[in-house]
């Protein structure tokens, strides 16, 4: 309890009209490349100054909580803009505590209350500003200055980032209205101004092949306004367009929701609701968390990273080399399946270990770019032979999908044989390059498909659906060529992934009169493990080179059986370990 009144007493210290600053530490000088100037009204939200880009959210021309619930609790403002999107402010769903925790792995964040000057801005690699306060509404509060416009102007057209996050502008949302004049004057010098209207709460759908943000279906706008570009603009482009759900029936709004645009050498975003990244990102219908990541590595600083150059009628021809190799102990009844295009490896006289190799040649052509940046491809092969064996397919084979403009694969549609059983691995081919501002050591989240390894490789692989975190691992070259390494792996338990006993064993072993024999030793089941790298020219955006590996271990136990019951003894009898890699090299470069 005594714990308890000592912080509660910071907090009103905090809001009170004085320098006592509350964060996670202050930012220290000497432990950093990149000094801040630090001052009682700058604080480091972060642990310890890091590598990551430096985010500045203004807290100097908007309030932080001053509402007192009983003895102990101090919050925003639940009737109107006051005190909102403040941070460590669990107790208010407009608080901006959800965002930050969403970003605070990626960036360092600071916020400060101290107005904009060019000393202050340049040790900021990007600048948030959310909904400014009305000094009708919270008195005392400072306009964004003349001064501070120059120097915020000067920041951007020196190659800074800026966003501005506003809310709907209609008088319904007095009480929630933001200082207008100012905050205008900024916005518009940037080409963009806000509507006075309200979309309301409503739920977007995001259609697939979106050129600025995948993997998402469902977005909540969280009654925020529509934007308008004006003639000034530079290079200006429409991250989001928003409208108002069909529920709501008073009303018909739509619009550009987030635009960018690039004065100079620096970006600038506007966007028409602040809400949206507050409680709404914990509603679990819409995927609000997976937009706000892509849209901050969109606001990150130029760095002329290419996205995949898919131009109609480019070809690009690849040598591709897959081979499995599966781990089955001799007492294990598993290791009696007789596997067609196999040989032994017999590193022992007592150990056979079977293993496949494929080969061949691919071409992937680009048939058609549209209006959105969408490409549709197709992947022809002649065949793929077995070690150097001749094939005996008569038709080519063929994959087709698509491929949005940051490099998302979907729609993967196989036909033949031989490119039914290489397509879980195709999308490796094209790199997702989710922004021009990724720099080495940064990561961002893709959904993609993962080959599960199964007891027969040359049957159909079953196919699973991964949320993977994607790493920019570094500069290299291959060849004379500069290219990007990209970088994904991790362990899954095999339950989480939704393998299942059936998915690893031939139809034959579990499709049995009276059921099958085989089940997991523990519901567990095992591990997957995957890495998937891809070498991406840094100037063309093309993949150079592509691996892909995966490799499942598990615990199968034969039903008319008895469990043994040293461990030792559960490795003969039950281990299972199958592994697939898969290569890809493109050809004359």
């Amino acid at each position: 309890m005594k714990n308890l009144i000592i912080i509660v007493t910071l907090l009103f210290l905090l809001t009170a009209n004085t320098n006592v600053i509350l964060g996670k530490g202050d930012i220290d000088k000497k432990t950093s490349e990149k000094s801040v100037n630090t001052t009682k009204k700058i604080i480091s939200y972060s642990a310890e100054p890091r590598s990551q880009l430096r985010v500045f959210f203004d807290y100097y021309h908007h309030s932080l909580p001053a509402v007192k619930i009983g003895k102990y609790i101090t919050t925003g403002s639940w009737i109107d803009d006051k005190g909102r999107y403040g941070w460590d402010d669990f107790v208010h769903t407009n608080s901006l505590d959800h965002l930050y925790i969403v970003l605070e792995n990626d960036y360092q964040i600071f916020m400060h209350q101290e107005a904009y000057t060019k000393n202050m801005l340049k040790n900021a690699d990007m600048v948030v500003i959310m909904s400014v306060d009305d000094p009708a509404i919270v008195s005392g509060m400072p306009y964004i200055s003349d001064e501070e416009i120059t120097a915020l102007r000067n920041y951007v057209l020196q190659g800074g980032s800026l966003m501005v996050m506003v809310n709907a502008g209609t008088p319904s949302r007095a009480n929630e209205g933001f200082e207008k004049k100012q905050l205008g004057k900024l916005v518009n010098s940037f080409g963009l101004k806000w509507n006075n209207d309200d979309t309301h709460y409503s739920d977007l759908d995001i259609p697939a092949g979106h050129p600025c943000f995948y993997d998402v279906s469902d977005f909540h706008y969280g009654a925020g306004c529509t934007l308008s570009i004006l003639p000034n603009a530079s290079k200006p482009e429409v991250l989001l367009d928003v409208y108002s759900d069909q529920s709501y029936t008073d009303r018909k709004v739509s619009g550009p929701g987030i635009v960018m645009v690039r004065p100079g050498k620096g970006k600038f975003i506007l966007v028409g609701d602040v809400g949206t990244w507050t409680g709404n990102l914990s509603r679990p219908w819409a995927d609000n968390v997976r937009i706000l990541k892509q849209l901050f590595l969109h606001l990150q600083p130029d760095q002329g990273v290419k996205y995949p150059s898919l131009k109609e009628g480019k070809e690009l021809n690849y040598e591709v080399a897959v081979t499995g190799l599966q781990a089955v102990p001799v007492a294990n009844s598993l290791s009696e399946i007789k596997n067609n295009h196999y040989q032994m490896f017999s590193p022992r006289p007592i150990t056979n270990l079977p293993f496949f190799e494929r080969s061949g040649n691919i071409v992937m052509k680009c048939k058609e770019v549209m209006n959105n940046g969408d490409s549709k491809i197709e992947v022809t092969m002649p065949y793929l032979k077995w070690f150097d064996e001749k094939s005996n397919v008569q038709n080519e084979q063929s994959i087709k999908f698509n491929v949005s403009r940051q490099g998302k694969v979907r729609d993967v549609e196989a036909y033949g044989d031989d490119a039914h059983w290489l397509s879980p691995d195709i999308s490796l081919l094209v790199a997702l390059i989710p922004s021009d501002g990724i720099r080495p050591g940064d990561k961002w989240n893709t959904i993609e498909p993962i080959r599960v390894p199964i007891l027969k490789g040359s049957d159909f692989a079953p196919v699973k659906k991964y949320d993977m975190n994607v790493v920019y691992v570094r500069d290299t070259e291959i060849n004379g060529r500069t290219c990007r390494l990209l970088r994904s792996s991790n362990e899954i338990w095999l339950d989480e992934l939704g393998v299942k006993i059936e998915d690893l064993l031939p139809q034959e072993f579990v499709r049995q009169v009276e059921g099958g024999y085989y089940q997991f030793l523990n519901k567990k089941g095992g591990k997957l493990l995957f890495k998937r790298e891809q070498w991406v020219d840094k100037e063309t955006g093309d993949v150079l080179q592509a691996k892909g590996q995966t490799r499942v271990i598990a615990w199968i136990h034969d039903n008319r059986k008895p469990v043994p019951e040293k461990n030792l003894d559960k490795d003969n009898e039950m281990i299972v370990s199958i592994a697939h890699v898969v290569n890809f090299k493109l050809k004359e470069w």
